[in-house]
C-alpha cells in the first residue's frame, strides 16, 4: 500500500519517511446487567454508538498497531501519540518495518502531514481526498476520528457482547461485530464521509469486522477494526489489516496543531517526494 494506492501498507510507509473466554451476559430487560466489572448494556449497538458520539471523549493518548499480513508474512507498524478529539487532529510517531528513523504525522481529516524525526524541520502534506482510502489505513494506522466515524455505522443484531477484560489497567467490555463503510459514511459529515466512501470502493470487502472495548463509563478504550484489499503483483490473493486502537489518559490536555505554512515543502515537491 502506498500513498497512491491502498494496496502497498508498507511502501506507503516507506515512501512517507522519503511512509479476542467467550463471555455471557443474559438479558432479561432493556435496563442491561452486571457483569464483573463493567456494567453490560442490554442493547450492544446503542452501546457500541453512544461510545463513538463525536463529542464524548475530548481528548486522548493513543497508541496503535498495525499488523499487515500478505503471501504468509506479516508485517507491524506500532505508533504512539496524542489526539484533540475536538478539534480532529492529532499527532503519531509511527516506527515502520526496515525503516530505522520513525516517521512523525500530524493528521486531520483533510491532510496528512508528515517527516522524519530528528532528520529534518519541513514538513511534507498531502490531502486525504487523493488517497483512494481516504487515509482511513494508508497512513499506518487507522485514526480515533476515523475508529468513532466507523463505530457510528454499527446496526441492528450486527453486535454481540463478548466478554469482560482489561485495556492498559482499564476494565473494560468487549463488543464485536460487523459494520459497513457506507453506513459509517451514512452516519458522518463530509470531509470523514467522502473519505469512508473513498474506502469503501478501495476495500474488498465493504463489510469490517471489528471489535470495541468499553470501560465502566461507556468510552471507547481500544477499537480492532479488519479491512481486505487486492494484494499488488507480484504478491498473490488479499491483503489482510489488523488495525488496533488504544485510547488511555481520557481527557487528559493535550497540544497538537499542524505545522506552519513555514515549515511546509511546496506542494510541487510533496506531489513529487510521493
Amino acid at each position: 500500500m502506498n500513498a497512491a494506492t491502498p494496496h502497498k501498507l508498507k511502501h506507503s510507509a516507506v515512501l512517507r519517511s522519503g511512509a479476542l473466554a467467550l463471555g455471557a451476559c443474559v438479558v432479561a430487560s432493556t435496563a442491561g446487567c452486571s457483569a464483573k466489572g463493567v456494567a453490560v448494556s442490554a442493547d450492544p449497538v446503542a452501546a457500541v454508538r453512544n461510545a463513538a458520539v463525536a463529542d464524548k471523549v475530548h481528548t486522548a493518548k493513543v497508541a496503535t498497531s498495525v499488523t499487515m499480513s500478505v503471501d504468509g508474512k506479516d508485517q507491524l507498524f506500532i505508533g504512539s501519540g496524542s489526539f484533540d478529539l475536538d478539534k480532529q487532529i492529532g499527532v503519531i510517531v509511527l516506527t515502520i518495518p526496515q525503516v530505522a528513523t520513525p516517521l512523525e504525522e500530524v493528521i486531520t481529516p483533510t491532510t496528512l502531514y508528515l517527516r522524519r524525526v530528528g532528520q529534518e524541520a519541513k514538513w511534507r502534506w498531502v490531502a486525504g481526498a487523493k488517497l483512494p482510502d481516504g487515509d482511513v489505513i494508508s497512513a499506518g494506522y487507522t485514526s480515533p476520528v476515523f475508529d468513532f466515524a466507523l463505530l457510528r455505522g454499527v446496526t441492528a443484531g450486527a453486535v454481540h457482547y463478548v466478554g469482560q477484560d482489561t485495556v492498559r489497567g482499564t476494565a473494560v467490555a468487549h463488543y464485536t461485530g460487523i459494520l459497513d463503510l457506507d453506513s459509517s459514511a451514512a452516519e458522518s459529515s463530509d470531509p470523514i464521509r467522502s473519505d469512508l466512501l473513498a474506502a469503501s470502493r478501495s476495500f474488498t470487502q465493504k463489510t469490517i469486522p471489528f471489535d470495541a472495548y468499553l470501560d465502566a463509563q461507556g468510552d471507547v478504550r481500544r477499537v480492532v477494526a479488519h479491512f481486505t484489499f487486492p494484494a499488488e503483483a507480484p504478491a498473490h490473493g488479499e491483503v489482510q489489516i489488523a488495525a488496533t486502537t488504544d485510547l488511555y489518559d481520557l481527557d487528559t490536555p493535550v497540544t497538537v496543531s499542524t505545522p506552519p505554512a513555514a515549515d511546509l515543502v511546496s506542494a510541487s515537491s510533496a506531489k513529487t517526494t510521493r
